[in-house]
């Protein structure tokens, strides 16, 4: 981030950093890898700290993929000790992590789950660890849970945020870059109206 720019300078160089790390300055693979994440319950926290796992748990090759074709995530509701074991990559609490899949493979239990769907509701911050700041006016459910866990995903992927790293996770309906400090990872993406917001912002330091 450029100390002192202007707010859609320092956006927009985060957005490249992004842009840079996935093209490698080539055209990115198509879109064709996938995850999907079985949630019991919603429970940020609990996906924050087991989507860095899983994210730790990563070959060189799968992380490789995930990098070059903007993988997907597919949220769903069911509950994980009903999924057959070979199918799970990682689980965390009430959540569990299938894939990376290419194409339209998908287990066979996982297609009666039904996607997750719905408002956000309000949601407590956290107490201790890493801040992690996300903005929610405006978001889904299905979009709140998106940004989150790719945020901590490639944070993780890019050597920014250990695995076993604990994270705050702390909620503004929108985020004002010259409050957070540097951040060791954002995700900024073009809002509604066009302009750059960046929809989450992980400190550089606890």
């Amino acid at each position: 981030m450029l100390t002192g720019a202007p707010r859609g300078v320092a956006l927009a160089d985060l957005l490249a950093d992004r842009v840079n790390w996935v093209t490698g300055g080539a055209t990115p693979e198509p879109a064709d890898t996938t995850v999907l994440v079985v949630l019991r319950e919603l429970d940020p926290a609990g996906l924050a700290a087991g989507a860095a796992r899983f994210a730790g748990g990563l070959g060189t090759a799968e992380a490789d993929r995930w990098r070059r074709s903007w993988t997907r995530t597919v949220f769903l509701f069911g509950d994980p000790v009903n999924l057959r074991p070979g199918d799970v990559r990682r689980s965390a609490g009430g959540a569990a992590w299938l894939g990376p899949f290419t194409g339209t493979h998908r287990p066979g239990p996982v297609r009666l789950l039904r996607p997750v769907t719905g408002r956000l509701p309000k949601l407590p911050d956290g107490t201790t660890g890493r801040p992690l700041w996300i903005a929610t006016a405006g978001l889904s459910l299905v979009d709140y849970l998106v940004h989150l866990h790719h945020t901590v995903a490639e944070a993780v992927l890019l050597d920014r945020l250990d695995p076993d790293e604990p994270l705050r996770l702390l909620h503004r309906p929108d985020l004002d870059p010259a409050g957070l400090g540097a951040a060791a990872y954002a995700r900024v993406l073009p809002g509604p109206g066009g302009a750059l917001r960046p929809y989450t912002w992980l400190s550089e330091i606890s």
